[in-house]
């Protein structure tokens, strides 16, 4: 707990906080430009449109996101040269541990208040239908575990080299693939790890290409990518701790 609690203190002035607001900021932006483009008959999906798109903006904006808030929490020890004063107070592992439950708070802390946010956007513009608060949290759930997995993988690269342009780059390849990934068959999606932002959605879209109508429908997450999701996170996370442990600082 005082490693967390240490972790919180070193990153006051890393501006996680404008960090978390632009990335809400750029959301609610390329969202409100989407829905200027759609007329009565589109706005008419509501909800699932909402969480379809909000889909799409995660597999572009939160790989990069997770890579920069990654990449803040471990920068500051690289550029002191404090590992080794670190490691007097608690072993590589539990390093480890507090740096990575600062950023699933962190994450959590963000994606909850983007659900309120854009649930109220929805009532607002009088999406029909109530708000389908346990969809809206299923969504939130699997946003925050797609990220886990990643920050996993970023939180490995900012922590083994101490220039941070290489997870940065790997944030943004990530935020490309994560896109290109939707139009992947999901056979291919499921070895790209961005990629399960659109992988386990839970709105698809279907356009009728005889009558150019499109549908929006609701569909639960495969178990078996819920499974493959979770191995992958596995895989980041050992593979990242065995090489921060074993890392000379």
């Amino acid at each position: 707990m005082n490693l967390l609690k240490l972790e919180f203190f070193k990153c006051r002035r890393r501006h996680i906080v404008l960090v978390c607001a632009a990335v809400l900021g750029v959301e609610l932006f390329w969202f409100g430009a989407f829905l200027t483009r759609q007329d009565a008959e589109d706005l008419a999906w509501g909800w699932m449109l909402l969480l379809y798109n909000l889909a799409l903006i995660d597999a572009i904006i939160l790989p990069l996101s997770v890579a920069v808030l990654a990449s803040r929490s471990c920068e500051l020890e690289h550029k002191g040269g404090t590992w080794k004063l670190l490691e007097t107070m608690a072993n590589p592992g539990k390093l480890y541990a507090a740096k990575l439950a600062w950023g699933a708070l962190v994450l959590a802390a963000l994606l909850v208040v983007r659900t309120g946010i854009f649930a109220a956007m929805g009532m607002a513009l009088h999406f029909p239908g109530t708000v389908p608060w346990v969809r809206f949290g299923v969504f939130t759930l699997i946003s925050w575990a797609v990220s886990m997995m990643v920050y996993a993988l970023q939180q490995g690269l900012s922590l083994y080299y101490a220039n941070q342009a290489v997870a940065l780059v790997c944030g943004v390849a990530g935020s490309f693939l994560g896109i290109l990934s939707m139009l992947f068959p999901p056979a291919l999606v499921r070895f790209v790890p961005w990629g399960y932002y659109g992988l386990l959605a839970l709105v698809r879209m279907d356009w009728n290409e005889a009558t150019r109508v499109t549908r929006f429908f609701w569909k639960w997450p495969a178990p078996a990518d819920l499974i493959l999701l979770c191995v992958w996170a596995a895989a980041f996370l050992l593979a990242g701790r065995a090489l921060f442990v074993k890392k000379e600082v």
